[in-house]
């Protein structure tokens, strides 16, 4: 029982997408902030994310602006990295994947974790680049490794903080 205490000293808790929370974006501190302004987009200004309509539609929202924002920001860099790698890639889906933040299937379709958007910058550009790297290696040999170290900065950093801090991700929505 106490150890079961002590580890519970180290769960964080959850963070609802409701007006006044504190989320994350790129590991940048945003407060959700209801706006009365119908028909406006949901949009981040400075430390703000500005989330139009009545408060039950808060968490839909905002949660389809992380959708939207990690879309973008994977399609980006996914381009740009198969580009450089010379290969073609697939279709991207972006879902709220509970076991993998990534996945590359054997026709080189690509999936991600929306919640990829709430890590560093350098954590989500490490997984594009893994997923990225699948494009050319289909396992997790030496070649594999070293491009993906080609692809992106610092993969060691990145997968280090996927695995002590990765499971935090989940506690935003």
């Amino acid at each position: 029982a106490a150890w079961i205490e002590r580890r519970l000293n180290f769960v964080l808790p959850r963070v609802p997408f409701v007006h006044g929370a504190e989320v994350l974006f790129q590991n940048i501190p945003l407060r959700i902030k209801r706006t009365d302004e119908p028909g406006v987009a949901t949009l981040r200004c400075g430390d703000e994310l500005l989330v139009p309509g009545h408060e039950d539609t808060v968490p839909g929202r905002v949660r389809r602006w992380f959708r939207d924002q990690a879309r973008r920001e994977i399609v980006h860099r996914a381009n740009d990295k198969a580009e450089r790698l010379g290969r073609r890639r697939g279709r991207i889906t972006v879902r709220d994947q509970r076991t993998r933040w990534g996945s590359c299937s054997g026709v080189g379709n690509l999936s991600f974790s929306w919640r990829l958007i709430i890590a560093p910058e350098t954590v989500l550009d490490y997984v594009v680049a893994h997923e990225i790297a699948h494009l050319a290696e289909m396992n997790h040999g030496k070649r594999f490794w070293r491009h993906v170290g080609r692809l992106c900065a610092e993969p060691d950093a990145s997968r280090a903080w996927l695995r002590s801090r990765g499971a935090s991700l989940h506690r935003f929505g």
